[in-house]
């Protein structure tokens, strides 16, 4: 399946009704009397095993192909990735994996594609149609031309539809209540401005030694957690490290300005008036940050406009669905075969 007909059928999932579908006994293809072959990859091999499921290489490799290509497209065709392969791979299968898991997690809630909706995003793909209809040949065509049998394309389509209604299921399950919208009005009229430091490490690595440097975070550590400002104000001297600050933003904020690190993001809430400076270095990768409060507003309360609650609504059903995904993949074997990777 292209990515483009991906997309349209999750335009055509999210405008319809959802509503979740239990289908019983075996689910037949929904092809099969156009007399194609229904075999899942048999003899093919696998790069992981998902509880019973395997996973292909031939699908790990499309997968690798569809993710080059996606960098490809944003860094330019030129740019030579050879050297990335194995974190390609390794963002490939972990792609298939949990789509896998979503797709197994969903059967087990009843949460199925019936054999109609199959056909219907197939016989409706304009790729697929000629003045309006749908031509098989069209269709044998593209199957050929993705080395895919009607089957396996079938099976990816039911996944694809059950996964996506899962997903809006979960973001109707998180549409907030009153209470909630209105919690989110007080924070969002509640702002706060904090001063931060930014320091990379690379950088002080090159003014200093890596030994000195190593010993200048340890110390601003200490000062940190010691709640000794004059001491950091040295510290960060030496660093030749600068206070920055955010300007008021309200508590709701996903993000902070100039702060880039949803890190150092979460570690905002743990800041107060009485107790201004965090009482330790933030580290995130290379970056680690000073935080500190600064001052802070209270606005008059204004009200949530429909985009805000439906993002509202949205980060809600992700947080839930990651909880309900994360809690599937705990009870779930999932193996990996290194070896086929080393054949690739």
């Amino acid at each position: 399946m292209s990515e483009n007909m991906a997309d349209k059928m999750k335009r055509k999932l999210v405008a319809k009704k959802v509503t979740a579908w239990i289908v019983f006994g075996a689910i037949i293809l929904v092809f099969v009397f156009f007399g194609l072959p229904g075999k899942l990859g048999a003899g093919v091999g696998s790069v992981a095993r998902v509880n019973n499921s395997l996973i292909a290489i031939s699908d790990f490799q499309q997968e690798e192909n569809k993710i080059l290509q996606y960098y490809q497209k944003m860094m330019g065709a030129s740019v030579d990735l050879s050297s990335q392969r194995q974190l390609l791979q390794q963002q490939a299968i972990e792609t298939l994996v949990r789509n896998e898991l979503v797709s197994q997690a969903a059967q087990n809630e009843g949460i199925l594609a019936t054999d109609s909706e199959v056909r219907d995003f197939i016989v409706s793909e304009p790729s697929f149609q000629q003045s309006g209809q749908f031509e098989k040949d069209f269709y044998f065509r593209y199957l050929e031309a993705a080395h895919l049998t009607a089957g396996q394309l079938e099976g990816r389509l039911r996944k694809d539809i059950s996964n996506i209604r899962l997903r809006h299921l979960f973001e109707l399950v998180g549409r907030p209540s009153d209470l909630g919208i209105k919690k989110n009005q007080e924070l969002r009229s509640h702002k706060l401005n904090v001063l931060f430091v930014k320091i990379d490490q690379e950088s002080i690595v090159k003014s200093m030694t890596k030994e000195k440097a190593e010993v200048a975070l340890k110390s601003l550590d200490d000062a940190l957690n010691k709640g000794d400002e004059s001491a950091v104000n040295a510290l960060m001297k030496e660093m030749k490290a600068t206070w920055e600050e955010t300007g008021l933003v309200d508590f709701a904020a996903d993000s902070f300005p100039k702060i880039s690190s949803s890190v150092a993001t979460e570690a905002i809430s743990e800041l107060s008036k009485s107790q201004p400076l965090l009482k330790r270095l933030v580290r995130d990768g290379n970056f680690k940050y000073i935080l500190k409060f600064k001052d802070f507003k209270v606005t008059d309360m204004a009200s949530l406009d429909a985009k805000t609650i439906e993002m509202m609504q949205k980060r809600h059903g992700d947080a839930l669905f990651e909880k309900w995904l994360n809690n599937f993949r705990a009870k779930s074997h999932v193996s990996m075969n290194p070896q086929a990777l080393k054949m690739q």
